[in-house]
């Protein structure tokens, strides 16, 4: 399946941020193709000690989780805020689950959790450029990868020129700070009960 499809089905359109990493063929294994060395995050299968903590959505997947989120919210006795459009990219082991607020058509993608623990939404990074670079910064600076990894230098691209510079300066103090910066918790009110 690809992001086209999802999109017309859902009647949403994925921020440009997104779709930027779609064309460049970073997500090409989100529509069930082959991996590869060019992909955004580490393959599972070859690569599963570096593997984020998180997993990326196939697109054949996102319908079902979009209509997992509300479901489970209205299970709890809440309702989601009206207008607020949420669109599953990436989940957690645990249940939390990573989306986008595609009415927000904001072009630097705000990336939201939904905590399933606790059952609270909140903003967890301001762009998606910035939740690529908290994954690469924690990873990094808790010795989880190596900087020198393949996959850590291919994601370089992916980050501004500010946040790209303590990576090539093997800066692994200024890291371990620039993720509270790039990763945080802002409450919502997308989701009451």
């Amino acid at each position: 399946m690809k992001l086209e499809t999802v999109e017309k089905a859902l009647h949403l359109t994925y921020p440009p941020a997104f779709r930027e990493l779609y064309e460049a063929g970073a997500l090409r294994w989100l529509c069930g193709r082959p991996q590869a060395k060019s992909h955004l995050f580490p393959n599972q299968l070859l690569e599963e000690a570096y593997y984020p903590y998180w997993d990326m959505l196939p697109f054949s997947d996102v319908k079902r989780m979009r209509g997992y989120l509300y479901m489970q919210v209205e299970l709890n006795c809440g309702h989601w805020k009206d207008g607020v459009e949420p669109l599953p990219f990436a989940a957690e082991g645990e249940g939390d689950i990573f989306f986008f607020d595609a009415a927000l058509n904001d072009p630097n993608a705000p990336v939201f959790c939904w905590v399933r623990s606790q059952g609270r939404v909140g903003m967890f990074s301001r762009s998606l450029e910035e939740f690529i670079c908290a994954e690469l910064c924690e990873r990094v600076a808790n010795g989880l990868i190596p900087l020198e990894h393949w996959w850590v230098q291919n994601q370089l691209r992916w980050l501004t020129p500010a946040h790209r510079m303590p990576f090539l300066a093997k800066d692994l103090r200024a890291l371990d700070r620039m993720v509270f910066q790039v990763s945080f918790w802002a409450d919502t009110d997308y989701v009451t009960y």
